[in-house]
């Protein structure tokens, strides 16, 4: 495999960060927000990711088979979202460090430039 190439894993995690990001962005334009304090956080996670992990199974599944065609692989895909979503706690508090890390930067950047 070359650099250039992802890992199915890596592939799956970059579909459900998009798939947070696009939620987020919507987030913010909907309560008229910049950045996300702590309990709006805790608040997008619950409705955006909690509440929704059907939707974002469906949404993963339909991406990485519309991206890879004949290449897409079920069970990989299958075991890799059991492995996410196996530790609720854990992948909550993956998507909030996420949010928060993006927030930082993103706000530090518009300010400064």
């Amino acid at each position: 495999m070359s650099s250039g190439e992802k890992t199915l894993t890596n592939l799956v995690k970059e579909t459900v960060f998009y798939y947070v990001k696009y939620y987020y962005d919507k987030y913010l334009t909907e309560h008229q927000l910049t950045i996300m304090d702590d309990s709006h956080i805790d608040s997008f996670i619950q409705t955006n990711y909690t509440d929704r992990e059907k939707d974002l199974r469906d949404y993963v599944r339909k991406s990485l088979k519309k991206n890879l065609g004949d290449g897409y692989n079920n069970l990989a895909v299958e075991n890799i979202l059991l492995e996410i979503f196996k530790d609720p706690a854990m992948a909550k508090e993956r998507i909030r460090i996420e949010i928060v890390d993006y927030q930082y930067h993103n706000h530090n950047h518009s300010t400064t430039a």
